[in-house]
């Protein structure tokens, strides 16, 4: 008798908790009896599947004779229609959807049958099929059942960065292959800049490039698994790594990008995708074309001037979507440009795809997606695992960011996935990223009901707790009748990204040098914040290791958790040391230099078995290539612990005196004399002896360094300007950002403090920021000074959130007790539409006012723009460094 589907969909909703199975099967029917495993069985192959030998492979027990009862039955039908034929005479439910990649698995009492009408399909039966193996392999017994599965999603694909860093192995690549094919996957896609190694262009890649064999290698293994490599090359931003080789930093439109005005660009693209493009054996090639800020800042001016940027990029699209024609590819390419501005859609391509690209853990993505769906252009979706950067990924990001991306991707005719890891700092480890992808596996298989949002948060939620049990269960092979479970120490680990201590899971932080010492590091409560987490991290330690011996699949990743749990107990001891150091420098006497210099021992002690660990686990994953980059980092930080002793502080009285401004130079542990220059070239054993502190006028900039005898330490240096302003802080009215630690500008003071930004180095602690809301300062004169002139210097990188004021607004009154007037209005003369790192100074002349207070209030542009990436209803932000007034 034919069962409805929508019988099928609650019987699901009964059994999908039930089933352990990654990704979890559409339907499953089951009964109270079972297969024996123990007794022989054969085989029958009807129609000729290749995967004969995988089944072969997943059941040994398969006998080569034909008398055993038990048998398994491989039934390949060469039509939709034969299929469903079948399932109506086997009296199975027939109601189908034509999916090719959809499959029936039936276990009886002395059977186990698969039925398909592709070969996918019965690959795809062969890996449910392992997987209830390992779920019964204890009993020895497989309960019977039907499963009725098909993916809601056609191409669910996956992306490893292999430019900006490391350069996986081939081996590490078929892992990559056959692991997350046993998750249906069906399409990988490798990102490339400048790594695949070009006959025409050879001093472009580097030596461990990945070659034309090798690719040719991948996609005969790829095709056993039912995997289709999509190519990929960089063309049009991105390109540093190219035209910094000199010989193509003549087709350079800026740093980064390649100038779409000239016709060498395009012979050099030809030539490129004359190479790679054949060398992919999927339908589809990606061009990427993202992130391409400071269009028209070079040969492409004239162009940008009478085309406008929008104009530009498209011709550059249509440029090469005519020189990819001969190779009858579809095209693929990054959303966001198109997403900022969708009146490009109308001159692109109309068999082009698309793909809106976010990463955060938004509630709702159709800001991301509408503009190009509602364009009518076909379009994927791109998520990420959110690894970049980190120690170890952001789980809750991912999370949240694959399950609801897919889900709005889908509601709104979403054709395609591909989840991403980047490399960004060329860092992390690829065998940090398995659950982040196989979440992604199921979410793609089985998309998610759009609900009301409390409602879409509670599925998520229940969703991932059942996907982490089977993620225990299939990828790590623990008992499902224990409590062990490596995900939870995954989670745990990865939950200390949210501790309230900034980037506490970041590489950057890792890494970072001792000095500067940022106020958000050392404030109160960080000290016993770093205890615990380093508590934290032993515990999680021995959990790990009464589990690790139970697990039996995939036990070459846990190297890689336990050094991520090194890792961050390192980084909480160092974070202790920089407090006391602090503290120390403060004066507190309960902090002595003996305490100190222990403690730094203590870390350089424990950096070289890390940086040795980090190199065995490199080698085990990844080519040679790019190693020696991220050694050089353990090297300066082992040089940032050795010579703490020899930093110097420069440190200025806040306000100027007639004399000008006062001076103080010391070293942390006083241990050798100090030698400093003033405007001076360098710092030689010939310099000034360091005594007692000096004044300053005008614009200077100071040099210091300990002398060793001779031996000049690490040179210290801070330029000061010379104005009015200087220290006049009656009043800071609202808050700085706190979201990196840099945004103080180094404290309340940071707008007065004669220090001037640089538009290259936002990150320098000489730029206060401020996010979602204005800048509002007070500052108190004499009362008798002529003040002339007036000027604020901002900056502005949109794409990094950062938006010129709207205005700044300049007040004066002359007694505390009066209301401020309004005496001048400075607009804003650059639209957040510009792109690149600009600075701009908001200048005007004062005409000699002398008022005692002055009131500087700079608008906040406020929401982001409604095209920006991330979306409006995010703040904007603020980047100032100096009111300068004469």
């Amino acid at each position: 008798m034919k069962k409805s589907l929508a019988f099928l969909f609650m019987l699901l909703v009964l059994v999908k908790t039930q089933a352990q199975i990654i990704p979890s099967p559409k339907n499953i029917i089951k009964s109270s009896a079972s297969f024996n495993l123990d007794l022989p069985f054969t085989l029958t192959n009807n129609g000729n599947s290749k995967h004969e030998k995988t089944v072969l492979k997943t059941l040994p027990q398969v006998a080569n004779s034909n008398l055993s009862n038990n048998s398994v039955k491989i039934n390949l039908f060469p039509t939709y229609a034969a299929f469903i034929a079948e399932l109506k005479r086997a009296n199975l439910n027939f109601d189908f959807p034509n999916n090719p990649e959809g499959y029936v698995l039936q276990v009886t009492e002395n059977q186990i049958q698969i039925f398909a009408f592709q070969d996918v399909g019965v690959f795809y039966a062969i890996q449910t099929l392992q997987q209830l193996l390992n779920l019964n392999v204890s009993s020895h017994k497989l309960p019977c059942s039907t499963i009725y599965d098909w993916p809601d999603i056609a191409i669910r694909a996956w992306q490893d960065d292999i430019s900006r860093g490391p350069i996986p192995n081939m081996e590490t690549l078929k892992q990559e292959i056959r692991t997350l094919a046993h998750y249906k996957l069906n399409y990988f896609t490798l990102y490339i800049e400048h790594v695949f190694k070009l006959d025409k262009h050879p001093t472009i890649a580097p030596k461990a490039g990945i070659t034309k064999a090798e690719l040719n290698e991948l996609i005969a293994y790829a095709n056993d698994y039912h995997v289709k490599l999509i190519g990929s090359y960089q063309s049009f931003g991105h390109l540093r790594k190219t035209l910094s080789n000199p010989l193509y930093a003549h087709l350079a439109e800026n740093d980064h990008t390649i100038s779409p005005a000239l016709k060498e660009s395009y012979d050099f693209l030809d030539d490129v995708y004359s190479e790679i493009v054949p060398s992919f054996n999927g339908e589809f090639f990606n061009i990427n074309c993202d992130e391409t800020s400071g269009l028209g800042e070079g040969k492409a001016k004239t162009m940008v001037d009478t085309l406008g940027m929008t104009g530009v990029y498209a011709y550059h699209i249509n440029k090469l979507n005519g020189l990819l024609k001969k190779y009858h590819k579809k095209i693929l390419m990054w959303g966001d440009i198109a997403a900022h501005h969708p009146e490009i859609t109308a001159n692109l391509p109309k068999d082009i795809t698309v793909i809106p690209w976010a990463y955060h853990d938004a509630e709702s993505f159709d800001y991301a997606i509408e503009p190009i769906s509602k364009q009518g252009l076909n379009f994927w979706v791109a998520p990420g695992v959110s690894c970049w950067g980190n120690i170890y990924p952001i789980m809750e990001t991912a999370k949240t960011n694959i399950y609801n991306l897919i889900r709005d991707g889908h509601k709104l005719g979403a054709t395609g996935v591909l989840n991403t890891s980047w490399d960004d700092d060329g860092i992390n480890f690829f065998n940090t990223t398995w659950h982040g992808f196989i979440w992604g596996a199921e979410i793609s298989w089985n998309v998610p009901e759009n609900l009301p949002q409390e409602g879409s948060n509670k599925l998520k939620e229940e969703r991932y707790k059942d996907f982490n049990k089977s993620f225990d269960l299939q990828f790590y092979g623990l008992a499902a009748d224990t409590n062990d479970s490596i995900v939870e120490v995954m989670k745990a680990l990865s939950e200390l990204h949210r501790t309230g201590i900034y980037h506490n899971l970041k590489n950057e932080r890792f890494f970072e040098p001792i000095f500067p010492l940022h106020l958000d590091y050392v404030k109160e409560g960080q000290k016993e914040q770093n205890s615990t987490i380093s508590k934290k991290i032993k515990a999680l330690e021995e959990e790990l290791s009464l589990i690790s011996p139970k697990v039996k699949t995939n036990k070459a990743t846990l190297p890689y958790l336990e050094y991520a749990l090194q890792q961050v107990d390192f980084l909480s001891q160092k974070n202790i040391f920089r407090i006391d150091l602090y503290e120390y420098l403060k004066g507190n006497s309960a902090i002595t230099v003996h305490q100190l210099k222990e403690q730094r021992e203590d870390l350089i002690g424990k950096l070289e078995p890390l940086k040795q660990t980090y190199k065995a686990l490199w080698d085990s994953e990844n080519r040679a290539y790019w190693l020696n980059v991220n050694l050089e980092k353990f090297d300066a930080l082992r040089s940032s612990l050795e010579k703490v002793g020899d930093y110097i502080l420069i440190e200025p009285d806040i306000e100027p005196t007639k004399k000008g401004r006062k001076i103080e130079l010391r070293s942390v542990f006083g241990d050798y004399p100090i030698k400093y220059t003033i405007n001076g070239d360098s710092v030689t054993s010939t310099s000034t002896v360091y005594k007692n502190p000096f004044y300053v006028k005008g614009k200077v900039e100071i040099k210091a360094a300990t002398d060793r005898n001779g031996e000049i330490g690490s040179v210290s240096a801070q330029s000061f300007i010379w104005h009015k302003a200087i220290g006049k802080l009656y009043k800071l009215n609202t808050s700085y950002s706190n979201y990196h630690p840099s945004y103080d500008g180094g404290g309340k003071y940071a707008l007065v403090d004669g220090v001037l930004g640089d538009v290259n180095d936002i990150r320098s602690r000489k730029w206060q920021a401020y996010a979602g809301q204005d800048i509002d300062i007070e500052l108190e004169f004499s009362g008798s000074q002529k003040l002339q002139t007036f000027a604020m210097g901002f900056f502005q990188n949109t794409i990094s959130w950062v938006i010129f004021p709207k205005q700044v607004d300049i007040y004066i009154k002359n007694d505390e007790a009066e209301n401020y007037t309004l005496y001048k209005t400075i607009k804003s003369k650059i639209t957040p539409e510009e792109e690149g790192s600009i600075k701009e100074m908001y200048s005007t002349d004062l005409g000699g006012i002398k008022p005692k207070f002055i009131k500087i209030v700079a608008q906040n542009y406020g929401d982001l723009p409604a095209w920006h990436p991330a979306g409006t209803g995010n703040d904007s932000m603020l980047f100032a460094d100096e009111i300068t007034i004469e």
